[in-house]
């Protein structure tokens, strides 16, 4: 896992977004049906709507592959890196991982994880996203004392605390990263922990609203209107 100690990549999509609708959508995990809900709500038309996962489409849900499909398949539609896409990419690469909730992912998914267009896709996933001058969605988030550019592959996929003093992350008691604030004037929309509310501070908008977990699957419509539809079941349990 060298590679995620790399300075992580950013996709500028600013001019892809000219005069289009941005949808960003959190973390789906599985949750096909509720992805079609929440795109016949806001009236999706892809050449109208550019569409911004926030990561982990997989594992956990019942339509795995369905959302894959859609991600990999469909014009104008981006996919960030996230901890649970880099785990499968790691066991197609064929490093040694636990399986645990991938289990679902290649069971699901068939035939099409040994296609070289899946592990060529999650090759190419960026692990920060930038849609206007200071807008950016990332998976996990960021480590607020450096600059967006400076941010590690690591930190994007896996960050949920932060301690400024001893310069860990993730470590349970600390506090949440969000919390401090950035060196530079930016908006940042990330998934990977569940909120119930998506405004957790002035500068961060939390994306995941745990629908795999029986929750909501959350939306934000060019930064400012959020959308939201039920799940339709529990499908894991935490």
């Amino acid at each position: 896992m060298k590679d995620l100690d790399q300075k992580a990549s950013v996709l500028d999509i600013r001019k892809r977004c000219t005069n289009k609708t941005v949808v960003i959508i959190g973390d789906v995990h599985g949750c096909f049906d509720e992805l079609l809900m929440v795109l016949d709500k806001i009236g999706w038309n892809q050449k109208t709507h550019v569409i911004i996962f926030t990561g982990d489409l997989i594992d956990r849900g019942p339509k795995i592959k369905d959302a894959l499909l859609f991600a990999m398949t469909t014009p104008n539609v981006y996919t960030l890196m996230s901890n649970h896409e880099y785990k499968l990419l790691r066991f197609l690469r064929g490093n040694q991982i636990t399986i645990g909730s991938l289990s679902k992912t290649i069971v699901q998914c068939g035939e099409l994880i040994f296609d070289t267009t899946l592990s060529d896709w999650l090759e190419s996933l960026p692990y920060i996203i930038r849609w206007t001058d200071s807008s950016f969605v990332v998976h996990a988030g960021i480590v607020p004392f450096y600059p967006i550019y400076n941010q590690k592959k690591t930190t994007c996929i896996y960050i949920r605390t932060w301690n400024p003093s001893t310069n860990r992350m993730s470590v349970e008691g600390d506090e949440p990263w969000y919390k401090f604030d950035p060196v530079e004037r930016i908006k940042i929309y990330f998934g990977h922990n569940v909120h119930s509310y998506p405004f957790v501070s002035n500068w961060t908008v939390a994306m995941d609203g745990g629908v795999v977990f029986g929750d909501t699957l959350r939306a934000c419509l060019d930064g400012k209107e959020i959308i939201e539809v039920q799940s339709k079941a529990k499908y894991y349990w935490r």
